[in-house]
């Protein structure tokens, strides 16, 4: 295969960027990015500064006039900030989610992990393909859990709860260790009657909401995880917005596109306000939020928020902080 596109060096880079149209007003800063974040990742950010293609598919390889390299950096920093600050809301409910299954689990039986019987007979039967293997929701939740279980073999307390009570660990126990995709599996596979326990507790009146939820909630954690581009993705996973299942303060969301990120960041802003009250991730959310450099090639409307977002009931339970208050 010929490959014709040649190698360019970070100041080339940078001259080929001006070719298309990008101002830059400080070469060598601009060839530092460059070396710190790579040329295609920089390229993913600029893509949107891009004018569309005359064919109306896709766009051409000129940049929109007035766009400088510095628009794109700013662009690009508030992603990064954006992705940190789901990533570290989304470990919040994942800890939450595995205090509420076992709480709620190990209520009625400490062992109901392992035990068909305290589950929920249709879900456990649900027949799942992964890489080309069928096996049931409850069988493939049984080797995710092994696998996990054998990571932290040699874990203190792992060590002392086998030694001292043999297999299988308690509900409390096994946890502790789980990861968020094993998390949400098993609650999808707990009975009608638990899973609607924990939604409540998560301000939700449908278990089915919360459900979809936490799907969407493991989806992007995987691409924060990974250091991708989240600001105006389009999400495969999208959120389900059900108007007769939201909240009031998320009532406003029915409307908005169920494939971009707004809408899960005041999900998740609502979630952890019911799961975790005194967390401040709410705050943190918005104040990335009000950070987004907004220009005239740009608009928060890419992210799926509303111009009035910051007037969303959501957020009116979210006070920002006063200047020089703590």
């Amino acid at each position: 295969m010929t490959y014709s596109k040649p190698y360019l060096t970070y100041a080339q880079q940078v001259t080929h960027l001006e070719t298309r149209g990008l101002s830059i007003p400080d070469q060598l800063s601009a060839i530092a990015t460059l070396r710190a974040v790579g040329y295609y990742n920089f390229s993913g950010y600029l893509y949107s500064y891009r004018i569309p293609h005359p064919s109306g598919q896709g766009r051409s390889n000129q940049i929109a006039p007035g766009t400088t390299f510095p628009h794109v950096v700013a662009l690009m920093q508030f992603d990064h900030q954006l992705r940190d600050s789901l990533l570290s809301g989304i470990q919040q409910i994942e800890i939450s989610l595995r205090a509420q299954i076992a709480h709620t689990l190990g209520a009625h039986d400490p062992f109901g992990y392992v035990n068909p019987a305290s589950l929920d007979p249709n879900a456990i039967l649900k027949q799942q393909t992964r890489n080309g293997i069928t096996h049931s929701a409850f069988d493939w939740f049984g080797i995710e859990y092994q696998r996990l279980e054998r990571r932290v073999s040699n874990e203190v307390y792992v060590r002392h709860n086998l030694d001292k009570y043999g297999p299988p660990l308690p509900i409390w126990v096994a946890c502790e260790f789980l990861d968020f995709g094993a998390s949400v599996n098993l609650y999808q596979l707990l009975t009608y009657e638990d899973r609607a326990t924990i939604a409540a507790e998560a301000g939700l009146k449908q278990e089915r909401t919360l459900r979809s939820w936490l799907t969407t909630l493991n989806y992007v954690r995987n691409i924060c995880a990974h250091n991708a581009r989240v600001w105006n993705r389009s999400l495969i996973q999208r959120i389900a917005l059900r108007p007769s299942d939201l909240p009031l303060e998320l009532k406003p969301l029915a409307t908005a596109p169920q494939n971009k990120i707004y809408p899960v960041c005041a999900m998740t802003a609502y979630l952890l306000s019911n799961l975790n009250p005194d967390t401040e991730w709410g705050r943190t959310i918005a104040e990335t939020l009000h950070a987004f450099p907004i220009s005239s090639h740009r608009s928060m409307s890419e992210m799926g928020a509303p111009t009035t977002w910051a007037s969303e009931p959501i957020w009116n339970r979210i006070t920002l902080p006063e200047k020089g208050t703590p």
